[in-house]
Order: C-alpha cells, then sequence, then structure tokens
C-alpha cells in the first residue's frame, strides 16, 4: 500500500496555483496567433467569428480543467475549491443584491473610466450563416458559463482558498479580486472588475461557497452579453 501524497508547500504551492491562469493566457495567445495565421480574424473580439470563437471556448475548458486538476493534487477538491452547498434562497438573495451593486458601481465608474469600450467588445452586424449561428452560440457559452465557472473556480475558488490559508481573510477577498482585475489585462477596465471581484469575493466571504458567486458572476455576463447583442 503505497503512502499518501504530500501536499505541495513553499513556491511550489504557489506555482501550481498560477499554473492554470498561465496555461489560459498561453492557450489563448497561440491559439489566436495560430488561427490568425490561417484565416483572417476580426481585430475586435467578434462573437460570429467562429474560429476566434472556438479558441476562446477551448481556452476556458482548458482554464476549468487545468484548475480542477491542481486543486486534486493539493488536497480535497471540493473543500479547495469550496465546492460547497449553501442555502438556496439567501444565496439567490445575496447574489441579487451582489449584482445590483455591481451593476450600479460600473454604471457610476463606466462615465470615468470606460472600461467596457476598452474591452473592443463588438459583435457587429449578424451575418446571417450558419457559421455566424455557430460562433454566437460558443461566445455566448464561452461568456455566460465558461467564464464564469471556471474564473469562479480559480479566483474564489482555488486562489482565494490558498490566501486565506496563508494570510487573511480580508487578504483573500482583495487579493483574489486584483488577481482577477489584472488577469483581463485592460487597465482602464480594472476599477470595475476590482469592484466585482469585491462584491464575488464578499459573497463567496459570507457563504463559504463559490455557487452564489457563479450565479452572480453568470447573470452579470449574460446581462452584458445580451446587451452588445441588441446595442
Amino acid at each position: 500500500m503505497s503512502a499518501p501524497r504530500t501536499p505541495p508547500a513553499g513556491l511550489l504551492l504557489w506555482l501550481l496555483v498560477a499554473l492554470p491562469i498561465v496555461m489560459q493566457l498561453a492557450i489563448t495567445t497561440l491559439g489566436i496567433a495560430v488561427v490568425g495565421s490561417l484565416v483572417e480574424l476580426p481585430e475586435r473580439m467578434a462573437f460570429y467569428s467562429l474560429p476566434q470563437a472556438a479558441v476562446v471556448l477551448g481556452a476556458y475548458v482548458v482554464f476549468g480543467a487545468a484548475t480542477l486538476l491542481v486543486a486534486r493534487r493539493i488536497g480535497p477538491v471540493r473543500e479547495v475549491l469550496a465546492l460547497r452547498r449553501t442555502p438556496l434562497l439567501p444565496g439567490i438573495g445575496l447574489a441579487a443584491l451582489g449584482l445590483v451593486a455591481g451593476l450600479a458601481i460600473a454604471a457610476l465608474l463606466e462615465p470615468i473610466f470606460h472600461g467596457a469600450e476598452s474591452q473592443n467588445l463588438d459583435p457587429g452586424p449578424f451575418p446571417g450563416t450558419a457559421a455566424a449561428a455557430v460562433a454566437a452560440a460558443c461566445s455566448a457559452l464561452s461568456v455566460v458559463i465558461g467564464a464564469s465557472v471556471t474564473e469562479e473556480l480559480y479566483f474564489r475558488g482555488l486562489l482565494y482558498e490558498r490566501l486565506d490559508l496563508r494570510f487573511a481573510r480580508a487578504a483573500a477577498v482583495i487579493g483574489s479580486a486584483g488577481a482577477f482585475g489584472l488577469a483581463h489585462f485592460q487597465p482602464d477596465a480594472f476599477p470595475t472588475l476590482f469592484a466585482l471581484g469585491l462584491i464575488l469575493g464578499l459573497l463567496r466571504m459570507r457563504t463559504a461557497s463559490i455557487w452564489p458567486s457563479v450565479g452572480l458572476h453568470a447573470a452579470n455576463n449574460g446581462l452584458a452579453f445580451a446587451y452588445l447583442l441588441a446595442s
């Protein structure tokens, strides 16, 4: 009978924690570069470009899988990622309150920093082709489900839990929010993303679970995606 594996510690632990976000960035950058060398891609993030949508969706799949694998290496996955049950109605109520607060803060910050504009999210006119319809579906899946689930698994699960154990709860909320904002590589959008990260972190702290944060994140992204398509 083999001895149980010793959980990583020190520098090795933090290198493992950084691995999923590094892999997502690498897959996205290399994927766009390779696909861009084969077909013409739009300058902005266009939801109707199937090659672009496929790369983004694939990067989220890799991001989520890497987060789960790293969590498994550290300890029990449900505990490491805060995949805990939480009372349904209080969770929904707190998530709804957080969503309203996030939208209000975004509305206040947008005229000052123009964060949404800086992200170059421009769906453009719908081409009316089958490929464009599939790309729009992939984009919706990436933005509403892929980003919400994988980013919460990582930032409010893996990273939050490590910061909480190593430092303190306040450091976990603030540190995960800062990393969440920086990971989007949009300086003008950082204040809004940091504020949203704080709300998500506070929700994670209050409920001891990432599920309400996933719901809030999905609702926020879904509203933003629908607004972009409608406008």
